[in-house]
């Protein structure tokens, strides 16, 4: 689930100069940062990305039931436009060594993230090495990266790029669209390794985002610029911001993010979706088969642990909430214990749920946010929010992550597998609640509308919700009594197996359902899609 983002754009090179001055102006800053750059009962002058709104949901706390998927009502609240922290000096970080892309061939894209986070100055300067094999079966004049910083104000300050360590200059940024020309063709089979620097200004962070910083916890979500998919029928795939609905589309990576704080005896807690690695003064992740690699952090985090198997489960909470997160630690225990032998094998080492004052949940891989308020509202039971969207944005390791999707033009895909996978939950850990799941979840609602509907056409965020989400649901319930228990599951099975690191388009769905079952299911598809299958 995802609200939206602010768009600006805005980019200048880093400067020796600035890094030098910024002793001198430490002391100002830090005064202006006072009253300019830390929570206020002032909201910034608000501003529409694209000319559209950001709509936060309203809703009497006493209506019932209550949900995060609420009619935009709301009267509009933007995104901050805070005076930028200044840059780090040379001498207060000793200079990162500038990371080399793998000698060998990689079979998907690689990345290698060298992040030196100055936690409480909200400033983290990057060196980012990508290896790009080119499997697209065209030869490519150029690379598109997604740059989704860029989106906030003030936000993205690139310093350079370099192909086989020869500068880049003539490269375009224009709204989260970074444009990489190659030197010379990259053939089928080739593969570009190259270097982006860059440093990043983290903004505070608003009720609809993840990333950003609070005085209590700072979140890098979608931090980094990466590769965005190419289709030889269509082009490279990066669509425009939406206030509702998710709008990127990623191939699998693998990704190694070294970080490393600029004060490192108060360093706080980090939630990342693999095991750390001690490295010097460097701490390593390394995750494979992945679209992202979030991380949140703060000094305040309370954390419970366990395992199922290899995998590491962890919960992150803060103080008044250790029922609510204590719970989040089980379930999702329950979950890895049953999705993965219902779907497939957990495909990553940790996974997380954090706490966040957010309006809803977020997936990235092995980890998600969970709105504060569901913890405020967790009443010892699994009939909540904090459940219900904790099961649903942790099923998304599965559709998400292992089997991807272009979550812009067919969401459907991940969010209508995601909300069925609540109702699979309940079947096997709690089955006497799965009434109560319908009506809470979906019937309330009374959802309608095409469950194919993108996040261009789908009206507003209600309907859009409604119909892919919800209806989406309706129709997997449909689908599932039509071909029966076993084949339903068997066709889940393989079509996590077949998909797995993959990106699926529902044309793959329907290929593998029908390798499942003779079923007629015409009606349905008549009923529920738009478009024919």
């Amino acid at each position: 689930m995802y609200t939206g983002k602010h768009v600006h754009t805005y980019t200048r090179a880093r400067s020796v100069l600035f890094r030098i001055s910024y002793l001198f102006l430490l002391l100002s800053v830090l005064c202006s940062l006072l009253t300019s750059c830390g929570p206020s009962s002032t909201p910034a002058t608000p501003t529409a990305p694209y000319g559209a709104p950001f709509i936060l949901s309203t809703r009497d706390p006493n209506a019932a039931p209550p949900t995060p998927f609420e009619a935009a009502t709301s009267t509009p609240t933007l995104f901050s436009t805070e005076t930028p922290v200044p840059t780090l000096t040379a001498s207060a970080i000793p200079p990162t060594p500038v990371p080399l892309p793998p000698a060998v061939s990689v079979a998907r894209p690689y990345y290698i993230l060298y992040a030196t986070i100055d936690y409480d100055n909200h400033h983290v300067i990057v060196d980012e090495a990508i290896a790009y094999p080119n499997q697209t079966g065209a030869t490519l004049n150029e690379l598109i990266l997604a740059v989704e910083p860029m989106l906030y104000a003030n936000a993205f300050y690139l310093t350079s790029i370099s192909i086989n360590q020869l500068p880049i200059t003539n490269y375009s940024l224009e709204s989260h669209r970074l444009t990489i020309p190659l030197p010379s063709p990259l053939p089928p089979g080739g593969q570009a390794n190259f270097v982006i620097q860059y440093e990043l200004n983290i903004p505070f962070k608003q009720k609809g985002n993840t990333f950003g910083w609070l005085s209590y916890q700072t979140n890098l979500t979608e931090w980094y610029p990466f590769v965005v998919p190419f289709d030889p029928s269509t082009g490279w795939v990066i669509h425009d911001f939406m206030p509702w609905g998710e709008h990127l589309t990623y191939d699998a990576a693998d990704f190694e993010v070294n970080l490393r704080f600029a004060d490192s005896a108060s360093q706080p807690i980090v939630a990342a979706p693999a095991l750390a690695e001690s490295n010097g003064e460097w701490t390593t992740y390394r995750l494979d088969g992945a679209r992202t690699f979030a991380l949140s952090m703060s000094r305040e985090f309370l954390v419970t642990e366990s395992a199922v198997g290899s995998v590491v489960t962890r919960s992150y909470y803060f103080a008044g909430h250790e029922d609510a997160g204590a719970k989040m630690s089980y379930v999702a225990t329950q979950v890895v214990g049953l999705f993965d032998p219902l779907f497939a094998p957990y495909p990553y080492p940790v996974i997380n749920v954090v706490e966040l004052d957010y309006n809803d949940g977020m997936e990235f891989d092995g980890l998600c946010f969970l709105s504060s308020s569901f913890y405020d509202g967790y009443d010892g039971t699994s009939q909540n929010n904090l459940v219900v969207l904790g099961v649903h944005e942790m099923a998304h390791n599965w559709w998400f992550g292992l089997v991807g999707n272009d979550q812009a033009l067919e969401p459907w895909l991940d969010e209508a597998l995601a909300v069925y996978s609540e109702r699979i939950f309940f079947e096997y850990t709690n089955p006497g609640i799965v009434d109560w799941w319908w009506q809470f979840r979906v019937n309330y609602f009374g959802p309608s509308g095409w469950v194919d509907t993108d996040i261009y056409n789908g009206g507003n965020f209600r309907d859009y919700t409604d119909a892919v989400y919800f209806n989406g649901a309706t129709f997997l319930e449909a689908l599932r009594v039509r071909i029966g228990d076993q084949a339903f599951y068997a066709f889940l099975e393989d079509y996590a197996a077949q998909m797995s690191h993959r990106r699926a388009t529902a044309d793959n769905f329907f290929r593998i359902l029908r390798q499942h079952t003779t079923k007629d299911i015409s009606d349905l598809i008549a009923a529920y899609f738009a478009t024919g299958h």
